[in-house]
């Protein structure tokens, strides 16, 4: 019971749109379940390292060292600059994503899959905010006397819950319906999509 604050500023937080929510959207949409899903993957491990970051009280290391921080939030921006450029190439060359599922080489099957989870991972792992977040979490609502067994079912129903959750917006963004709007409004989307987080790579660059 005393996990309860912890588990629904927890809820509230992975229910709030962002980088990950945009990155798990567009890939189910635009190319498969399957692949929303291995986003959806990718997200949660870099949820679990943060987390596990957080509950060694590394975050709070990092936070501490003006210099630490300031080298993590750069990459972060990078890669969120990186990508959103990348999703705004697409629009121009008007090239279609290619797709998730099938194909004639097994091999060429797993790459796409790795490709796929390495996006939900690096755009989670992208965000220096969960430095902040996560050191603040666990310090203000984890109970100081929180033995192992009991952290590790805490991490635990956290993984559980960011994956329940961003596996129903791949499972929802592959519907027919929404497929067929993202298909006809794919340059539009695009073009959003990667402004977005263009802007949320530049508002993390140190000024």
């Amino acid at each position: 019971m005393a996990t309860l604050p912890l588990l629904g500023v927890w809820a509230l937080a992975v229910l709030s749109p962002g980088p990950d929510f945009l990155a798990v959207l567009r890939t189910s949409a635009g190319r498969s379940r399957r692949s929303g899903l291995l986003v959806a993957a990718g997200v949660v491990t870099g949820i679990a390292v943060w987390a596990v970051a957080g509950m060694l009280g590394v975050t709070l290391l990092i936070a501490r060292f003006a210099w630490l921080y300031t080298a993590v939030r750069i990459a972060g921006a990078l890669f969120l600059i990186g990508f959103g450029i990348a999703t705004l190439r697409s629009v121009r060359r008007g090239a279609p994503l290619p797709p998730a599922d099938g194909g004639p080489a097994p091999a060429a099957e797993r790459a796409v899959a790795l490709r796929a989870w390495r996006l939900g991972l690096l755009t989670n792992l992208a965000n220096p905010k969960a430095v902040v977040f996560f050191g603040a979490l666990f310090a203000s609502l984890l109970p100081h006397h929180t033995g192992l067994a009991a952290k590790g079912m805490i991490l635990v129903t956290m993984l559980a819950m960011a994956l329940a959750w961003f596996a129903t917006v791949a499972f929802l963004a592959a519907t027919p319906l929404i497929t067929r709007t993202y298909r006809r409004a794919k340059k539009v989307i695009d073009a959003v999509t990667g402004g977005l987080f263009i802007g949320l790579g530049g508002m993390l660059l140190p000024r």
